[in-house]
């Protein structure tokens, strides 16, 4: 019988009561659980951190990807599994992790022995503007630049993001585009392994696909990245807008000028000239002045379906 704490996010969009005390009482049947609403993201980490401590066998983090990333920021490096009740808007993670679209759905994985398997992250230290240093980890998505300012512009109107999910992100994309991201010159300087490239954003692949736009898969090249795609973009004029979205779809990218894939990355560095957003696993982190992003496998324990087996309705 597993000791479970249950992390929910009741301002995640799909969330609702009803849900909740279904699923608690489901999970009272086979486990010992407790349930938690915390007061900000700070207060997430600090009750993940608290069950690590108080000998919890897993975290249950019910909600978006952004109690998702809150709560693993603790389970990384411990023997703590990370289980995942998707009830937010993409819901990236969950997908990505093979686990049902619905959250008692999902619950019914840990009615019985919880399915637990390995699970890589990438861990970022970081200089911010402010001259704080911080250490973060990635469990699905990382990037500077770039996606960080569509990421910032789109949570200006969460409204949106919550009725429109994936086309809000996009709808977003392009109007920042348009009114910036074309003009912009390169003011982040990125290094790994001896190579560099400067540009306006940059961002790193980690799992088999990254997207916010629904079920459209966004892959930096048609190989899984082993263990890390780095795509960094020097320039992005109208002249290349078109290109760029027709190697995106066949998952090319970096044929298009001006755009780097980088394969086989297990770290690298930013520098940047201004201060520049960061996000990971599509939270907002701050602006930044210097980062080294690492590639860990196995650093984190994520209650899922086995890969090779077929993946729940």
């Amino acid at each position: 019988m597993a000791r479970l704490m249950l992390v929910a996010n009741p301002a995640a969009s799909q969330f609702t009561g009803g849900d909740h005390r279904r699923i608690v009482q489901m999970l009272d049947r086979s486990h010992l659980v407790e349930s938690v609403w915390p007061h900000s993201a700070a207060d997430a980490r600090t009750i993940a951190a608290d069950a690590v401590t108080a000998g919890f066998d897993g975290v249950i983090a019910m909600g978006g990807d952004g109690i998702v990333h809150q709560v693993a920021q603790s389970l990384v490096g411990t023997d703590v599994f990370l289980a995942v009740l998707p009830a937010g808007t993409t819901n990236v993670f969950a997908r990505q992790a093979g686990l049902p679209t619905k959250p008692v759905r999902a619950a019914r994985l840990l009615t019985a022995e919880v399915p637990v398997r390995a699970w890589p992250v990438v861990t970022v230290e970081a200089e911010l503007a402010d001259g704080s240093s911080i250490a973060r980890h990635a469990v699905f998505a990382a990037g500077v630049g770039l996606d960080a300012d569509i990421v910032a512009a789109a949570e200006t109107e969460p409204y949106r993001k919550y009725w429109f999910g994936g086309l809000h992100y996009a709808r977003t994309a392009l109007g920042l585009y348009w009114s910036d991201l074309r003009k912009r010159r390169p003011t982040l300087t990125v290094e790994a392994a001896g190579r560099s490239v400067r540009g306006i954003g940059v961002m790193a692949q980690f799992q088999s696909t990254f997207t916010y736009f629904g079920r459209l898969p966004l892959r930096f090249s048609p190989e899984d990245p082993r263990p890390m795609a780095v795509l960094t973009v020097e320039r992005l004029p109208i002249r290349r807008l078109l290109s760029l979205l027709w190697h995106v779809a066949r998952s090319t990218p970096g044929e298009v000028r001006g755009v780097r894939v980088w394969d086989d990355c297990e770290r690298f560095t930013v520098e940047a000239e201004t201060p520049a957003r960061m996000e990971m696993d599509g939270e907002l982190i701050g602006s930044l002045t210097s980062a080294r992003f690492e590639y860990r496998p196995d650093a984190l324990w994520v209650a899922a379906p086995d890969p090779t087996e077929s993946a729940p309705p």
